[in-house]
């Protein structure tokens, strides 16, 4: 720790006594207009990296904090969308400031796309609604992948369960070269196997569907999109890597990648197996971040595309995976109840095997008009989709529950195997007219799935009621057939019946139906085999669903303010029939109307937005909460519908802000949220002396919630110090109402997160990222049957690698949590420490690492769940502590060089083949 902190000291006392000044000046075209949104950067004479850059304000001004170093003089540049790229070398002044007055900026004679840049782009830059990273601007470890990246971009947040946000926005889709990778949506994939030194840039956009892109209407989806550029030298790159490692404990993994992209096309084969919990991909680091269970796993894939979003584009690819889970856990919970309050103990334990096979042909053609005067063009789509597989599980618990007093309650002990199959094949059919004038289009789609799934089934469980003394035994087996099929017509049509007023006319028709058998048979003593049949539990039924949803949205833009509104009529008609118990049948017709609105304000460069929704949606109740039919399937919750039950209407009000103060490298973001539900369903639930469940379904009114958050992010840079410092703050407020033996009570519970980031890089040599984040939970009652609770969890993440000698380095990964409510029995905090000491090899071809995973072995997998009824602590089997060696060998060639080679620790002379692209 000392050697740390004098390195920083040395690190810090090297910048004070370097060059800065303050660069200022005003650009402007010939017509004396001021240009908004300016990329302006300096960089060094000698190498051509970037000391420092700026964005103009909307008076044209830029106000650059720079940092020389030792250099005398710095090359001073400007680009802009359809101006002739600006540059000129300046002395560096011997006093703090230098104004450089007016710049006159001349326009480019052919229009292009983005801005000519220079050699390094800066680490940052704006793009109207894009948010460009340049991914050689953040350090990454030899062999880490796209997702470590992703996690060192400032803004960008990845949470336990692999969700992305950026700067508080939830991530919906990931993209390479703006292509499905895998023909998957959420990127999974190449996250976990893309090497993180074969990017250049990630792009974070607004979400939009693939008709969107085609049509060019604006995204209305509220989240984001990240794009993974990869790096070309005239579009092509070859490149894989073969990653092995052996640890203690016979942990082990292995993964073997190859990618191609040749002018628009993607080739991928992908492989790996390892028994350290990861169900694809290669980790030469893991986070320290807890894993639940043990898993081994299986994968191999191959992916084909050829085409982005704007061209005729085929995507096919396969995967298979194996995996092999167990899971252990114990739990100590207090239950609350109104009248009656008790304690349970629980050990479970439970494993599975599962081989799945994934499938998919995306195929998208576009004809474009015969007039070739005319833009208008015709998108025909097709996707397909298969998904199968086949598991066997297992599964074993036992409760003792007792009285507050430590009087036994009941004992209660479940054991289940069963073997299963699915398979589903989906199909999507699809398409869209687009006009040519303006975004006006026609798009008709079809909508295909078809379920199948079969499963058998052996139950055994035991309950043992000591006040009665009495024992119930439920032991059976089961044949469960499931077939399902879903079609669906949807259809819109965009006109523009006058400047900025268009007309969206929807229509949306679904055909659901099901045909589900199920036989259980209960052991017979006397025949000593499993021949009662069971027609309670059993069931042979048809369930037909037919839903009709005309709408109509109206959509008025006045400058940068949109204005929507939309009304939908909705039809679902119901008809479920069984032929073993009557008492099941029922029809049921509900017709209801929807209404949602919108108010968006964005300025021109895309800086600045402002977007208020309100939205209106119908929850119908399910078939087992209508059914007057008790399910006895479970001996200790007996579960039987309401056939009064009334739909659930949500009413939903959205608060968004974003604002990038370009000019002073601050990111600012907020949202607030308030739901609001008439007639919510609820379970309504009678618990007996015996801890015997009985529910039904009512509905109740008065439920609602609020949350909110606000998140600021400031970014300095300079020649050889990057520094990114975020702060968010999010609350929450809770009216849940709840029903428990016959009492209505309300539960208001609060939280209040503040948390705070930051990330310290200097010159390759030293990277440090550390977070952290306190929240309170305090949860008020409205009965004095239960107590008020009150705790707080505080969260400390830190991140340290120093780079040293010529190819050593050493990384750690600490993660320190504490929850101050966790019961006597369990540990309320733990520390996690992860470390790795590595060296490059053979010219930056191969890393070997020595990782250690746990290493103070003080992980546990401690957690607690509070609810309105009852407070639970929970000890999972983790993960523990390993050492292991891994070899990671990279070949390929990317932009004419060979990939693994770089010319200077971080590639601060240009990246790969010296020019990058273009960008703004």
């Amino acid at each position: 720790m000392k050697t740390l902190l004098f390195l920083l000291f040395l690190l810090f006392s090297v910048s004070i006594f370097a060059q800065r000044f303050t660069l200022e000046g005003i650009v402007k075209d010939k017509n004396d207009i001021t240009l908004e949104a300016a990329t302006v950067y300096l960089q060094d004479v000698k190498d051509s990296v970037v000391v420092a850059y700026g964005i103009t304000n909307k008076d044209g001004k830029f106000s650059i904090k720079v940092n020389a170093e030792t250099s005398s003089s710095v090359l001073f540049n400007i680009g802009y969308l359809g101006y002739k790229p600006y540059s000129k070398e300046i002395q560096v002044p011997k006093t703090d400031m230098l104004d450089v007055g007016f710049i006159i900026l001349e326009e480019e004679i052919e229009q292009l796309n983005s801005i000519s840049i220079i050699a390094r782009t800066p680490p940052v830059v704006i793009k109207k609604d894009t948010i460009e990273y340049n991914a050689d601007s953040f350090k990454t470890l030899p062999n880490d992948r796209a997702e470590d990246l992703l996690k060192k971009l400032p803004g960008v947040e990845i949470d336990t369960d692999g969700n992305i946000t950026v700067n508080g926005i939830e991530v919906e889709a990931v993209n390479v070269d703006g292509m499905r990778f895998f023909g998957e949506k959420s990127g999974d994939i190449a996250l976990k196997n893309l090497p993180s030194n074969v990017i250049s840039k990630v792009q974070v956009t607004d979400y939009k569907t693939d008709r969107q892109k085609f049509t060019g209407e604006e995204s209305d989806s509220g989240t984001k999109e990240i794009n993974l550029k990869i790096k070309k030298g005239k579009n092509t790159a070859f490149f894989g890597d073969v990653n092995l490692g052996y640890g203690t404990d016979e942990k082990y993994q292995a993964n073997a990648n190859l990618f191609q992209l040749i002018s628009g096309k993607q080739i991928g084969l992908i492989s790996g197996t390892n028994n350290i919990n990861m169900k694809r991909g290669f980790n030469a680091l893991p986070d320290a971040r807890s894993s639940k269970g043990y898993i081994e796993s299986d994968f191999l894939g191959a992916n084909y595309s050829k085409g982005k979003w704007n061209e005729t584009r085929v995507n096919g690819n396969y995967n298979f995976n194996a995996n092999n889970e167990d899971h252990e856990s114990r739990s100590y919970r207090e239950n609350f109840l109104p009248d009656l309050n008790y304690i349970t103990e629980t050990e479970s334990n439970s494993s599975s095997d599962t081989d799945s096979h994934n499938g998919s042909m995306d195929v998208k053609l576009i004809i474009p008009s015969k007039n070739k005067l005319s833009k208008a063009r015709v998108q025909l789509s097709n996707d397909f989709e298969f998904n199968s597989s086949t598991s066997d599980n297992f599964s074993q618990s036992s409760t003792t529950s007792k009285s507050i007093d430590d009087d036994l309650i009941s004992d209660y002990f479940s054991n289940s195997t069963s073997t299963s199959t699915s398979n589903q094949f989906k199909n999507s059919f699809r398409v869209t007219s687009s006009t040519g004038r303006g975004i006006d289009f026609f798009s008709v789609t079809l909508n295909t799935t078809f379920n199948n799934s079969n499963s058998e089934a052996n139950n055994f469980s035991e309950n043992v009621l000591y006040e009665k003394d009495e024992t119930i035994t439920q032991d059976q087996i089961q044949d469960t057939d499931n077939l399902s099929s879903n079609i669906n017509l949807n259809a819109i049509w965009v006109k523009e019946l006058f400047p900025n007023f268009r007309i969206m006319p929807k229509y949306n028709a679904t055909v659901n139906h099901n045909k589900n058998e199920k036989y259980v048979y209960d052991f017979d003593e006397d025949d000593s085999d499993y021949t009662s049949f069971n027609d309670a539990q059993s069931f042979e039924s048809k369930y037909i669903t037919t839903t009709l949803k005309p709408a109509l949205r109206l959509r008025y833009e006045y400058k940068d303010i949109r204005f929507e509104v939309e009304g939908a009529y909705t039809n679902t008609y119901r008809k479920f029939t069984d032929e073993l118990i009557n008492e099941r049948n029922f029809n049921a017709d509900f017709d209801f109307f929807t209404y949602s609105g919108r108010v968006r304000y964005r300025d021109k460069n895309g800086y600045k937005r402002i977007d208020l929704r309100y939205s209106q949606s119908v929850d119908l109740p399910s078939s087992s909460q209508l059914q007057p039919v008790e399910d006895v399937s479970n001996i200790t919750h007996i579960k039987v519908g309401n056939p009064l039950l009334n739909p659930e209407v949500n009413h939903s009000l959205r608060f968004e802000y974003q604002n990038n103060l370009a000019y002073n490298n601050i990111n600012i973001t907020g949202s607030a949220r308030a739901n609001f539900v008439e007639d919510k369903i609820i379970n309504s639930t009678l618990t007996n002396e015996d801890l015997i469940k009985y529910t039904t379904y009512t509905n109740i009114n008065g439920d609602y919630s609020l949350s909110g958050n606000t998140a600021i992010s400031k970014s300095y840079y300079s020649k050889k110090t990057n520094l990114n410092l975020n702060f968010r703050f999010s609350a929450g407020y809770k009216n849940n109402i709840s029903l428990q033996n016959g009492v209505k009570f309300t539960a208001k519970n609060t939280t209040l997160t503040p948390s705070f980031s930051f990330r310290y890089a200097y010159d390759s040599k030293l990277d440090l990222t550390a977070t952290y984040s306190y929240s309170t939970n305090h949860t008020i009652f409205d009965t004095d049957a239960f107590s008020d609770t009150d705790y707080f969890v505080q969260n400390l993440r830190f991140e340290a690698s120093v780079f040293f000698l010529k190819n050593a380095f050493f990384s750690n990964k600490v993660a320190y949590n504490y929850n101050s409510r966790v019961g006597d029995e369990f540990d309320g905090d733990a520390v996690f420490w992860n470390a790795g000491l590595g060296v490059q090899l053979w010219n930056n071809k191969a890393t070997l690492t020595l990782v250690g995973y746990d290493i103070l072995d003080m992980n546990n997998g401690f957690s607690r769940s509070v609810t309105e009824t009852y407070i639970q602590d929970i000890e999972n089997k983790i993960l523990k502590q390993y050492f292991m060696a891994t070899f990671v060998y990279k070949f390929g060639r990317i932009a004419g060089q060979n990939m693994n080679v770089r010319g200077d620790r971080g590639n601060r002379r240009g990246g790969y083949g010296g020019r990058s692209g273009r960008g703004r």
